[in-house]
């Protein structure tokens, strides 16, 4: 079954561009737009992002874009456990992607300096407050995970799951990844609109094969459900 034909089974929509930019300029306004909705619904919005390469056109994009910034709440959907001036922190890169928006909006950083499992109880407690997501934009590595729900952590099937007896977690570090802190499923899973990004042939093929798989093997399995729309650019 092709991607196409297992996103229209599922009841969710697929955007295809034909570039980067193109891809980039899409998904900005797409989530400028559920922001501005949200702002008018309830007064504020908050909006969770991940990290990688992949979002930095999309987030230059969502720079330039007019919307009422001092309401907005900006966040992360996981985040590696290092500095915000380290090279590999998500929110480092988000804050100098949104370098004019962060002069007006909350900005709500997951590292805090305690300890991964400290960090993840004290941003536990503040999700409290944010819940339920007003947009999650996530992302997915090429063996599937989302987030920082690996193949392979413990407790990975409980931290999938809307069920999950917490909103965020530490994930260990292993021989080739930093600890990290992740929402699990029972925070993305509140998310009023989902958004998935994927760039290049790689993980098209992850997310194709991820439709039949089981959230053990494939995570992002697990989100792949209404409401959830994928932005796909074959540039990767």
């Amino acid at each position: 079954m092709t991607l196409q034909q297992s996103v229209t089974q599922r009841g969710l929509r697929l955007d295809e561009a034909q570039s980067v930019e193109e891809h980039a300029t899409r998904l900005a306004e797409r989530i400028a737009t559920a922001l501005g909705e949200a702002i008018s619904r309830s007064g504020r919005a908050v909006l969770a992002l991940s990290g990688g390469r992949s979002p930095e056109p999309v987030l230059h994009c969502l720079n330039r874009l007019e919307l009422d910034w001092q309401k907005v709440i900006i966040t992360l959907a996981d985040e590696r456990w290092v500095p915000q001036d380290h090279p590999d922190s998500n929110g480092g890169m988000v804050c100098r992607c949104l370098q004019d928006v962060m002069q007006l909006a909350r900005w709500e950083p997951m590292y805090r300096g305690r300890s991964p499992e400290q960090d993840a109880a004290e941003f536990d407690t503040l999700l409290q407050s944010l819940l339920p997501l007003d947009v999650l934009v996530l992302g997915m590595g090429t063996d599937g995970h989302t987030a920082s729900l690996f193949p392979g952590i413990d407790d990975l099937e409980t931290s999938l799951s809307a069920a999950a007896p917490v909103l965020c977690r530490a994930i260990p570090a292993t021989e080739d990844r930093l600890p990290r802190v992740t929402m699990t499923g029972k925070a993305l899973n509140q998310a009023a609109v989902r958004l998935l990004q994927i760039n290049g042939p790689q993980k098209r093929q992850t997310l194709t094969e991820a439709f039949s798989a089981s959230p053990a093997r494939r995570p992002i399995a697990a989100f792949l459900r209404p409401p959830m729309d994928i932005y796909y650019s074959p540039e990767g």
